[in-house]
């Protein structure tokens, strides 16, 4: 009996000294504005902490006030004399400061955007008017209402400044947008694989055509009598036609205007739109053939073929390595290796379509 008090007296003082020792929060400060902000647990100060978890996603302690600090919203909080975002204090005007009811942060000076390339330092949107700084068009239902704002001046993408007449400017979807006067291409990313980087530029690209702008899919932008793409290789494209008739959907990448297909914004009218038919992101076919990025692998077999992977294809006599054979490669034994982007087939090994030579 004596056992287990001492026992159960050792778990006690654990329990107290873990919770004394490494519990980082108290009460939250207003749980119905915010469950990020609490009082710490043993001082008397204010913790940030995220949803409340700060075993896995940290905590701040905060040098706010404690008597008169106030939970703005999830992320921001205010005492009598700073304002808080994420627990610290940000170099705002403290009587101007306020989050509108389109989710604007500003101050009688400025405009200030969370995705700051200092970490939990607001920063001010270059240019922006904070008297007229606005959602572009509340209108707008989905994700793209929060990319897109305006001021009296300029339109911003992101929160950065671009070209574009702020009264008639407007995206189509998420590959062009449009003003009175010209047409524009979103650009996100450059690059591919590892080397690709975020960059959000809108640029202006072409005079606008005549006649009604519809969007087709996300990639694609009908307006008038031209077919309109950003997400290319030249980051824009308009294929123009004496007049539109019939326009088929595929896939993202792909639609068929007037029974010409029309790729990444190349047009190929050597392929049958009827018979078109995506296979994965790079190859497809149709009664003809096979194809990769929509050129023609001219030896396959259409009966026998088969995808291996986003490069790697074969039918019953070859292998192919995008549009072109691998060399003694053999279909019937050929297959990804252990070595990252390295195939064989039993014999030899193959990287980038080719033998790898000891």
């Amino acid at each position: 009996m004596k056992i287990i008090f001492i026992i159960a007296a050792v778990i006690l003082v654990l329990v107290l000294s873990i919770r004394f020792f490494f519990f980082k929060i108290g009460d939250p400060v207003n749980l119905k504005v915010s469950n990020s902000y609490f009082h710490h647990y043993r001082k008397n100060i204010i913790v940030f902490s995220p949803m409340g978890n700060w075993f896995e996603l940290g905590y701040f302690e905060s040098d706010a006030d404690v008597a008169s600090f106030e939970a703005l919203n999830e992320d921001f909080g205010k005492d009598k004399s700073n304002v808080y975002w994420k627990g610290h204090k940000q170099e705002v005007d403290h009587a101007t400061f306020q989050i509108d009811e389109q989710g604007i942060i500003k101050d009688k000076d400025h405009v200030y955007n969370i995705h700051s390339k200092k970490a939990d330092v607001l920063e001010v949107i270059d240019g922006a008017d904070p008297k007229t700084y606005q959602l572009l068009d509340p209108s707008i239902k989905d994700y793209r209402i929060n990319k897109w704002f305006k001021d009296a001046n300029a339109v911003y993408y992101k929160n950065k400044k671009i070209k574009g007449d702020a009264e008639t400017f407007r995206p189509v979807n998420d590959a062009i947008a449009v003003d009175a006067n010209f047409v524009y291409a979103i650009i996100s990313y450059r690059g591919e694989g590892q080397n690709m980087i975020e960059v959000d530029e809108v640029i202006q690209k072409n005079k606008r055509p005549e006649g009604e702008v519809h969007a087709i899919n996300e990639t694609y932008a009908q307006i008038g009598n031209s077919i309109v793409s950003a997400f290319t290789k030249d980051e824009f494209e308009l294929s123009q036609f004496d007049a539109i008739t019939d326009i088929k959907k595929i896939d993202y990448w792909t639609i068929a205007v007037n029974n010409i297909l029309i790729s990444k914004g190349v047009q190929y009218p050597e392929i049958d739109v009827n018979t078109f038919e995506t296979l994965n992101n790079t190859f497809s076919k149709d009664k003809n053939g096979v194809y990769y990025n929509c050129k023609k692998i001219d030896a396959a077999d259409l009966s026998s073929f088969e995808v291996l992977s986003e490069e790697y294809s074969k039918d019953a006599k070859n292998v192919y390595y995008k549009n072109a054979k691998v060399v003694g490669a053999n279909p019937a034994t050929f297959k990804a290796a252990l070595e990252y982007e390295v195939w064989e087939d039993g014999q030899s090994k193959y990287k980038n379509g080719k033998a790898i030579v000891k």
